[in-house]
C-alpha cells in the first residue's frame, strides 16, 4: 500500500503543477454553473413563466371579477399581469414586442352577460409569442367557462317561468361561489426538485467529473507510452500498487473537485447541497463510479488519444442522457429509464432526494445503484488491467 500512496502523491503532485486538472475540474464546471444558472435559471425557477396584458373597457360587475381572478393567479406567480387603459395602447405594446399577449374585456360584456346574450372576451396576441398566447387564450376560456355556467344555472331557475329576481340574484352569487365537482391538481413533489443554482452546480460538477478522473487511470497508458512503465514494473514494489496507485490519483481529484465545487457554489450561488454527511458519501460514491468507468476505457484503450477520446464521448452521451444539460423527467419514457443506466442519473436523483432531508435514509437507493455500478464497472476493470499490467 505504501508504494500505491507514493505513486499517488507524485502523480497529484504532477497535476497540480501543470493545473489542467485545476481548470478542467474546478474552474470549467464553476463558470458553465453560473452561466447555464444566470441564462436558464429562469426557465424552471420560480420566476412568472410569462406576462399577460389586461384591459377592462367594460368597468361592470363581470370584468370585475375576471380582474380579481387574474389577480389571484399574478400572486401565485405563475404569471404577471400588466393593466392597461385601452386595447390601443396593448395592440401598440404587443406590435413592438415588449409583451406577448393581452386578454380584453370589451365594454358592455357584463350587461350581455347578464341579459343571458352571447358575449366575447378578445385575446390580442403575437405570433412571435405562442406559448404566451396559449397561456391567455386558456386563462380566457377558462373564465368563459365559468360564467357560462353561471348563465346555464340561472337559465334552469328561469325555466319554471315567472321568479323573483332576489331568487336570480342569488342563483347567480352561488353559481359563483361553488366549487367544481371535478377539478385537476397539482402533485406537489416531495423529492427530487432542485432549484436552478443548485441543478447547473451539481450537473456540471458530476459531468466534468467523469474528464477528471481519467488523469490518474489514464496514468497507466502515459507510462507505459513514455517508457516509464517498464521501470516502475522493475522497482522492487508489488505490480498491483502500479494501477492501484493511479485509481487512487483519479479518486482524490474527483473527490477533491466536488468538496470544492459543493463549497464554491454555495458561497458564490447560493446552491443547497443537503446534508453534509450524507453529501460527502454520495462523493465517494459517484467518484467511484467515475473512475471505475474510466479504469474500463483505459484496460481496452491502446492509445493515450484514442482512451481520451473515448472517454469524452462516453462522459458526454452518458451526461446527456443521465440529465446534466436538462432535467430528464415528464418527457419521453424511454430516454427516463435510459437515463438510470448512468451515475449521473442516480448522482442528481440523490440530491433532489437530499433537499426533503434525512439524510442517508433518501438516498440509499441512489447510493445502492451507484456502488452496483462501481462494482460491476470497476471489477471489469481489474480483471482486464491485471491482465494488461499485472
Amino acid at each position: 500500500m505504501r508504494a500505491a500512496w507514493r505513486i499517488t502523491a507524485k502523480d497529484l503532485r504532477l497535476r497540480l503543477r501543470d493545473r489542467s486538472a485545476f481548470i478542467l475540474g474546478i474552474v470549467a464546471p464553476l463558470v458553465l454553473a453560473f452561466v447555464f444558472n444566470a441564462v436558464f435559471g429562469g426557465a424552471f425557477g420560480e420566476d412568472a413563466i410569462a406576462t399577460v396584458g389586461f384591459v377592462d373597457e367594460d368597468g361592470g360587475g363581470v370584468a370585475a371579477g375576471f380582474a380579481e381572478a387574474l389577480a389571484a393567479i399574478s400572486e401565485e406567480g405563475i404569471i404577471e399581469v400588466e393593466e392597461f387603459p385601452d386595447a390601443d395602447t396593448l395592440s401598440t405594446r404587443i406590435d413592438e414586442g415588449d409583451l406577448g399577449a393581452g386578454i380584453v374585456v370589451p365594454s358592455g360584456l357584463t350587461d350581455r352577460v347578464l341579459a343571458g346574450e352571447p358575449a366575447t372576451l378578445r385575446v390580442v396576441a403575437s405570433v412571435d409569442s405562442p406559448t404566451t398566447r396559449n397561456i391567455a387564450e386558456s386563462i380566457a376560456s377558462a373564465f368563459a367557462n365559468g360564467v357560462a355556467d353561471t348563465q346555464r344555472a340561472v337559465g334552469a331557475v328561469l325555466a319554471g317561468g315567472q321568479v323573483d329576481p332576489d331568487l336570480v340574484s342569488q342563483v347567480v352569487a352561488a353559481a359563483g361561489e361553488t366549487e367544481p365537482l371535478v377539478t385537476i391538481g397539482p402533485i406537489e413533489a416531495a423529492n427530487r426538485v432542485l432549484d436552478p443554482a443548485t441543478f447547473f452546480s451539481a450537473s456540471m460538477a458530476v459531468f466534468f467529473l467523469f474528464f477528471l478522473v481519467q488523469f490518474g487511470v489514464m496514468g497507466l497508458l502515459e507510462e507505459q507510452q513514455d517508457g516509464t512503465l517498464a521501470r516502475l514494473e522493475a522497482a522492487p514494489i508489488p505490480r498491483w500498487a502500479i494501477p492501484l496507485g493511479k485509481a487512487q490519483t483519479s479518486f482524490l481529484l474527483g473527490l477533491i473537485a466536488l468538496t470544492v465545487l459543493a463549497v464554491a457554489t454555495t458561497l458564490l450561488l447560493g446552491a443547497n447541497w443537503g446534508d453534509p454527511l450524507a453529501l460527502a458519501v454520495l462523493f465517494v460514491a459517484v467518484t467511484l463510479a467515475a473512475t471505475s468507468l474510466v479504469g474500463v476505457v483505459a484496460a481496452f484503450a491502446r492509445t493515450v488519444d484514442g482512451a481520451g477520446n473515448l472517454v469524452a464521448i462516453i462522459a458526454v452521451g452518458m451526461g446527456m442522457i443521465g440529465g446534466t444539460f436538462f432535467p430528464i423527467a415528464g418527457g419521453n419514457r424511454a430516454l427516463e429509464m435510459a437515463s438510470f443506466a448512468t451515475p449521473h442519473a442516480w448522482f442528481m436523483r440523490a440530491l433532489g432526494d437530499l433537499q426533503a432531508g434525512g439524510g442517508l435514509g433518501p438516498i440509499a437507493p441512489s447510493l445502492a445503484a451507484l456502488a452496483v455500478f462501481a462494482v460491476v464497472i470497476g471489477g471489469l476493470a481489474l480483471v482486464v488491467l491485471r491482465r494488461r499490467f499485472g
